[in-house]
């Protein structure tokens, strides 16, 4: 299945791009990241950094598993790693993402084409679904077992060795249509993109943190990645499937809300359906007016200059002048009004 047909789904935006703008999260990033046979070795210390995950993010993780491994760690120098850490070791072993309590780590390349394919396909078939048809046996491969029999489990036992589980591919039965059965087994899917790398964790357990703006002065609900690289990839995905343009904190309630408006600009308000239903919106700005102009005067008489004023409140001048009642550049005085 192509991109175009992502497209199709409804999954991309006009741009063709996967993912969507959350405004908080980010991940982290070791400071030391190579490539050691087929693995990609890290550790934590040297110049380990946070990253803010954007759009793009997912966008370039579902092409990785088509990629060498070299692509794969230019990405993980830029996004962060996996953080696989062992959970049964016998013959063969069983991983896990997003480690707990891990300085460092060797994540298997094979791995990153699992988790990388696996999207890919969940993307797939979710477009597929969309448009009523069930999506290619190929896509369905990845994520379930296309035959009910002892030998298909063995080899996806094999296969699905990183954490993740397996499904059966949708059949016809009485009073259930296939296509009713793959979104079911589509939402369960994300779910567990969500959730399952937090089995037997003792943190890390929930998707958001609360935090200081000094800006707003208030605490504030916020996304939270722990860190880590898988967890903002499984909220990218889900959002995408959602349909969900973007999450944001509303500035009212505080609490993170999906909005279906067009993108705030950067640093304005932005609120909820609820409190704009309240009209919590217009009383805000209200009050955000009535304040910096009070804010206007208490500077004009500590004797600061009209010009510092406008650059302090971030407020056109021939505002600041309206509200001082001060004389235009032309000599005019401004009338004066109500305040």
């Amino acid at each position: 299945m192509s991109t175009q047909d992502w497209d199709l789904g409804g999954l991309t935006d006009i741009n063709g791009n996967l993912g969507k703008p959350v405004p908080s999260g980010q991940v982290l990033v070791p400071g030391k990241i190579e490539l050691d046979g087929d693995a990609i070795r890290w550790e934590l210390g040297g110049p380990a950094r946070w990253q803010e995950v954007s759009r793009s993010t997912l966008n370039e993780f579902v092409k990785l598993w088509d990629l060498d491994s070299a692509a794969i760690l230019r990405f993980a120098k830029k996004w962060g790693v996996l953080a696989m850490q062992p959970i049964r070791a016998k013959e063969t072993p069983v991983y896990r993402p997003c480690g707990e309590s891990m300085t460092e780590g060797a994540d298997p390349v094979s791995a990153w084409n699992y988790f990388s394919r696996r999207a890919c396909a969940v993307l797939n078939i979710a477009a597929a679904l969309r448009q009523e048809k069930l999506g290619d046996l190929a896509d369905w491969g990845i994520i379930a077992s296309i035959e009910d029999t002892p030998e298909s489990y063995k080899v996806a036992i094999e296969q699905h060795r990183y954490g993740m589980g397996w499904y059966l591919f949708p059949k016809p039965m009485p009073n259930r249509n296939p296509v009713d059965q793959g979104r079911q087994v589509i939402a369960t899917e994300v779910g567990s993109w969500l959730s399952f790398w937090r089995a037997r964790r003792m943190q890390g357990l929930s998707d958001f943190a609360v935090e200081w703006n000094p800006n707003s002065a208030r605490w504030e609900l916020q996304v939270d990645y722990h860190g880590f690289l898988f967890a903002a990839l499984g909220l990218q995905l889900g959002l995408s499937l959602a349909g969900a343009e973007s999450l944001y904190t509303c500035s009212g309630c505080g609490f993170p809300y999906v909005r279906e408006l067009k993108r705030p600009k950067p640093g304005t308000a932005n609120y909820c359906p609820k409190c704009s239903q309240k009209g919590v919106a217009q009383r805000r700005a209200v009050d955000a007016y009535r304040e910096k102009k009070a804010e206007a005067i208490r500077l004009e008489a500590k004797g600061t200059p009209v010009d510092e004023i406008a650059r302090k409140l971030s407020t056109p001048l021939s505002r600041i002048r309206k509200w001082l009642g001060k004389e235009s550049p032309t000599g005019k005085k401004q009338r004066k009004r109500g305040r």
